[in-house]
């Protein structure tokens, strides 16, 4: 019998891995990005929708954000196309990455 131990991976989806390696993309994290209507920080990842999968085995993902001040909603791609591509915010534009997590 195999055992794959993913103890130090913090990207795991209800159903496991997540493409090769997992991502810090979670549900109620806050990105230190700013809102599209209002300009104010943070961003809170309010939900993690599951795709498809890349031609790669990677696992691409749908993360909408919601501002905690004035409410507004947007979407960005996280793996959109390969494993470590994201894509950029769709109302406000903006690049997000990974450093920008709390």
């Amino acid at each position: 019998m195999f055992y794959n131990n993913f103890d130090n991976v913090h990207g795991e989806d209800r159903y496991g891995m997540v493409g090769k390696t997992g991502d810090g993309f979670r549900e109620n994290r806050q990105l230190e990005v700013s809102c599209y209507r209002c300009h104010k920080e943070p961003l809170v990842i309010a939900e993690r929708n599951w795709m498809d999968t890349n031609q790669d085995d990677s696992q691409r993902y749908q993360i909408v954000v919601a501002c905690e001040h004035c409410g507004a909603v947007d979407e960005f791609i996280v793996n959109d196309g390969r494993e470590g591509k994201i894509g950029k915010l769709k109302h406000g534009k903006q690049p997000v990455s990974p450093a920008q997590l709390n």
